[in-house]
This record gives C-alpha cells, sequence and structure tokens, in this order.
C-alpha cells in the first residue's frame, strides 16, 4: 500500500462514447497521487482503443482486461485486487467528478485520523433535457456518524452512501459480484457498517441517469433486488446489528417489494411463460419472509389492502387493486 496514493477503480463495458468524459474528469483532478485503474470488462466495441489513447497521455492510468464479460461487480473486484493506493473509490464509466473531488476527500481523511469512509455530494444528471438536482439529504443525519449510524442511514438513501474509504475497509468486504446488479450498493451499507466513523464530504460526484439503465428496461433482472436485499439482511444479522436496522431495511424491503409486484403485474405480458413462473416463485419467497408483526404498518403498508395467508391471495387482492386504479406505485 502506498500511503497517500488513491486507487480510482473504473469498470467499462462498451463505454467508447461515454468513458472519456469519465477519464477526463479524474485527469482534471487537483489532487495528483493517484492510479486510475480501467477494466475493460471485455468490451465489443472502441473501449479498449480510447483506453490505449489515454494510457499513453498519462502513466497515471493503469489498464486492465478481463478474458470474458463478467459484469460491472466482477470487474471492480478484478480492480482492487490491481491496487496500491491507501485510499479506494469507484467512478462508473459513465459518471464524473469535480476537479476538487478527490483534494477535498483526502484532506478530509488527513485532518480526522480515526475516519474511514468520506462520502461525495452526488448530483443527479439528466443529460436527455439538461437537468442537474443535487441529492437531497435529510437534514437528521448527523455530519460525523459511527459504522452503524451511517449503516443505518444510509438503508433508506438519508443521504447518498458513495463515496472513498480507507483502501483496507473495502477489500476487507465479500465478493461484490455476489450480490448481482445490486452488488455495489449492498457492499457499501456493508463497508459503512464496519467503518469506525463516517463523514458528510464536500466533493461532487455527477451521476448520469441513462434510460437505457437496466433500472429503466423490462428485464427478469429488475427482480434481482429481492434477492440482494435478502443477502444483505442476512449480512447485517451475522454482523450483530441493532434490530433498528433490521426493521429500517425490512421496511426498504417490503416497499420495493411492493413496487416489484406493480412492475411484474403492469409488464407480464413482455415476459415468457417461465419468465413468469420464476418471477412469481421469487416474489413468493420474498412475502414469505416478511413478518407483520415486525413491519411499521402504518407506514409500509397502504390502507386500501392488507397481508393474507398467501402470496397467491396476497397478489390478486393487489391484482384488482391496481386494475381498479385504487393504487399506484
Amino acid at each position: 500500500m502506498v500511503k497517500g496514493l488513491v486507487s480510482v477503480i473504473v469498470a467499462a463495458y462498451n463505454a467508447e462514447h461515454l468513458l472519456p468524459r469519465c477519464l477526463d474528469s479524474l485527469l482534471r483532478q487537483t489532487y495528483r497521487e493517484m492510479e486510475i485503474i480501467i477494466i475493460n470488462d471485455a468490451s465489443t466495441d472502441g473501449t479498449q482503443k480510447i483506453i490505449d489513447d489515454y494510457v499513453s497521455k498519462d502513466l497515471r492510468i493503469v489498464p486492465l482486461l478481463m478474458e470474458k464479460n463478467s459484469g460491472a461487480p466482477a470487474a471492480r473486484n478484478y480492480g482492487m485486487k490491481h491496487s496500491r493506493g491507501e485510499f479506494l473509490t469507484m467512478v462508473d464509466a459513465d459518471d464524473e467528478i469535480a476537479p476538487d473531488t478527490i483534494e477535498l476527500t483526502v484532506k478530509e481523511f488527513i485532518d480526522n485520523p480515526e475516519i474511514d469512509f468520506v462520502t461525495f455530494r452526488m448530483i443527479f444528471v439528466y443529460p436527455e433535457d439538461g437537468r442537474w438536482e443535487p441529492f437531497k439529504t435529510n437534514p437528521q443525519v448527523p455530519e460525523l456518524m459511527t459504522g452503524e449510524e451511517a449503516c443505518y442511514w444510509s438503508i433508506l438513501y438519508d443521504y447518498a452512501p458513495n463515496g472513498m474509504s480507507r483502501s483496507p475497509l473495502e477489500q476487507s468486504m465479500p465478493a461484490e459480484a455476489e450480490y448481482g446488479q445490486h452488488s455495489d450498493e449492498t457492499v457499501t451499507h456493508l463497508v459503512l457498517l464496519k467503518a469506525r466513523r463516517v463523514k458528510l464530504g464536500k466533493g461532487e460526484y455527477y451521476y448520469y441517469q441513462m434510460s437505457s439503465s437496466v433500472t429503466h428496461v423490462v428485464s427478469p433482472e429488475r427482480f434481482d433486488v429481492l434477492d440482494a436485499r435478502m443477502l444483505l439482511r442476512k449480512r447485517l444479522q451475522e454482523s450483530g446489528v441493532g434490530e433498528h436496522v433490521i426493521r429500517r431495511l425490512d421496511t426498504r424491503r417490503w416497499r420495493e417489494f411492493f413496487d416489484m409486484c406493480h412492475f411484474y403485474w403492469f409488464n407480464k405480458s413482455q415476459f415468457s411463460n417461465e419468465e413468469q413462473r420464476k418471477i412469481f416463485q421469487r416474489l413468493k419467497q420474498a412475502y414469505d419472509s416478511f413478518s407483520c408483526r415486525d413491519l411499521p404498518l402504518s407506514t409500509v403498508l397502504k390502507p386500501r389492502f392488507m397481508m393474507l395467508p398467501t402470496f397467491r391471495m396476497f397478489y390478486l387482492q393487489l391484482s384488482l387493486m391496481f386494475k381498479l386504479g385504487l393504487i399506484h406505485k
């Protein structure tokens, strides 16, 4: 580990049109002690040529190549194995950060040796209509938190939990890839939990909202969130967190489960019969994991329906409400 060095991990797949914007923002950083590890996840477009061009411009760029396309989580893990920095952060290939983001964040670590994680200020960017919207942090969130406090507040996104960590903290986490497309967020909750202190930082991260994102398309992968949250719940319980953290996660799981029921009902015709069978089974498994006694029903259950003995009965109830327009997502 090289003291003072920041390792920036960038996983790229078919990103030839977006990657230059990301890399330019990293090369403009006022903090110079960086290694920029770019992992080409077996792209089939001109991504590798873009990487080669930037490598020739700046020796801080470290190119890596995956033999086969394995997804961003696996690519990030591969990049972390090659990182040498005292500090570690990840930037998506289609995003960018402000020129002083790294410098402001490293300063927080230097000024506060007990801090293990510093967040970025997230700005949502909507390129299709030119909107920029800062993430709205809940004013109740403390500027400086313990790891469990940071995990608790991150569950329902009372603040944006992306940022930079001391490298040993991130590298001690389980392989990110096991959580699927929701892995980066899931692991972040666990990283926050293990931190001694977490600080809300000032460096800006520009998070581009693209309509082609997997979170905006109709696909069975949309339901991976159900499994990811269950696995997160298991990991949190194994870590011995307070019951208030588990209850908060269950509140979120219920809301996401309800949204997935609505998404399935609305898009059912776009799935094959086999996909419908598998999705219904995944929804059932999620439903069976909830307990009426443990859920804060006044905040998560809509007033027009109730939990029923079986998921099939519950889903029929929901379907009727959706069809009549009595319940909206």
